[in-house]
């Protein structure tokens, strides 16, 4: 019995047009996506409107994003006469990330859903020694798993594992270059993690997860170009221009803490001298604090300087040390002549500051606002950018790696 058709083989020309059509609906969904979330509220009229797509290939985009359980229709509010138009906005619930934070005195994991809201938290202490890779990827496992049974999550309610690493990391190869909280040097951490949960897992500097947060749901949401300064054991910087996190060619950008601005200033833990970082990051205030416990500048005695932490930096801090305070005016002095820098360079609308170091508040950014006037005293100036400082709260570091996780699995495929 003869075949009235024969098998035809792709050519290469059919196999380039599909490809072609992958792309372009990979596209046009991301951007759909990231209207309906900076909207929060739109049509699919407004829709095609915004991206130029016919009625019909909104219609078709929409149902596909509704049948997820990433998007849904809600009626409008306010009845003005005619036709009451049905508007699309996110499924909050529909789809979960895990995010977990690696700090050095703590494991910290959460769910969050698609609008990055907590749903559950789970928390491992450290001792403060130095650990393997090897343990904290089975410490870490151990926690998704706790966090998991603790709220009744199973496994296939999550997207994906987002981890926030505060040091350099290629978020494409998951290679942690330097990690000085563990004291790490070129780790595979992603394939050494995901082998372990077999699950996918997306990796990012700390900071980086910060600003991807800030733009989906933060101060940067419907902003192109802001920065993100973070205060912690370090000092990091999470920067997005023209809608794009940078990275840059190794995938180490954003290091703001370690530009150097004196070559004979106090060693950093990169081993340079001088960095930013050793003299505004955490550390380095508890280094130079302990300096005034030892000479005998503190108002109990019974402290005794390797025990004193942030947290009792802040408690001296609120309650009056002349000398802490002159520390915390030369790190506002130097926060503030590095963000005047960074801002004259990249021209953010916004720049936020964020991390457990805003806890010093005026006394660290009195002197930042002071040296930025100072800078900005010339023609070409630095205020169009918006400075906004943070609350803070210690799930926000893991909150914004689950962040991450939703940004790597519905970006535009131009980003990739």
């Amino acid at each position: 019995m003869e075949r009235n058709t024969k098998y035809k083989h792709p050519g290469k020309q059919e196999r380039k047009t599909a490809t072609s059509r992958s792309f372009q609906k990979a596209f046009h969904r991301s951007k759909i996506l990231d209207l309906i979330l900076t909207h929060e509220l739109i049509s699919r009229t407004d829709l095609a409107r915004e991206t130029g797509l016919s009625q019909a290939s909104v219609t078709g985009l929409t149902a596909d994003l509704i049948a997820e359980g990433l998007i849904e229709e809600r009626k409008a509010g306010a009845y003005e006469g005619g036709r009451r138009p049905t508007l699309l906005a996110f499924r909050a619930d529909g789809v979960h990330a895990i995010g977990v934070n690696m700090a050095m005195d703590q494991i910290r994991v959460v769910i969050v859903n698609l609008a990055t809201e907590v749903k559950a938290s789970h928390k491992v202490e450290l001792p403060e020694t130095y650990h393997t890779s090897e343990q904290i990827v089975d410490i870490i496992s151990q926690a998704i798993q706790a966090c998991m049974w603790e709220a009744n999550y199973s496994k296939d309610q999550i997207a994906g594992v987002g981890i926030g690493v505060p040091g350099p990391v290629d978020a494409n190869t998951g290679m942690i270059h330097f990690l000085p909280n563990y004291g790490w040097r070129e780790v595979p951490f992603k394939q050494m993690l995901e082998q372990k949960i077999n699950h996918p897992v997306f990796i990012d500097n700390s900071s980086n997860n910060l600003a991807i947060g800030e733009y989906w749901f933060g101060e940067g949401k419907g902003l192109d170009n802001f920065l993100v300064i973070t205060l912690e054991n370090g000092v990091g910087a999470g920067l997005v221009t023209n809608g794009q996190l940078v990275r840059g060619a190794a995938g180490i950008a954003g290091e703001f803490g370690h530009i150097c601005i004196s070559k004979d200033g106090p060693k950093c833990r990169c081993g340079r001298q001088g960095c930013i970082e050793a003299y505004v990051g955490n550390n380095a205030i508890v280094r130079d604090a302990r300096q005034l416990v030892e000479s005998g500048q503190w108002s109990d005695n019974s402290v005794r300087p390797e025990q004193l932490n942030i947290r009792g930096v802040f408690e001296e801090l609120a309650g009056g040390n002349d000398a802490l305070d002159k520390i915390y005016e030369r790190a506002g002095e130097i926060l503030g002549f590095g963000i005047f820098n960074m801002v004259t360079m990249i021209n953010p609308e916004v720049v936020i500051i964020t991390g457990k170091g805003v806890n010093a508040g005026e006394k660290l950014f009195a002197p930042m606002r002071r040296t930025i006037a100072e800078m900005n005293a010339g023609q070409f100036g630095f205020m169009t950018s918006r400075i906004v400082i943070q609350t803070w709260s210690d799930d926000d570091w893991a909150r914004e790696s689950g962040a991450l996780v939703l940004r790597e699995i519905y970006k535009s495929p131009l980003h990739k």
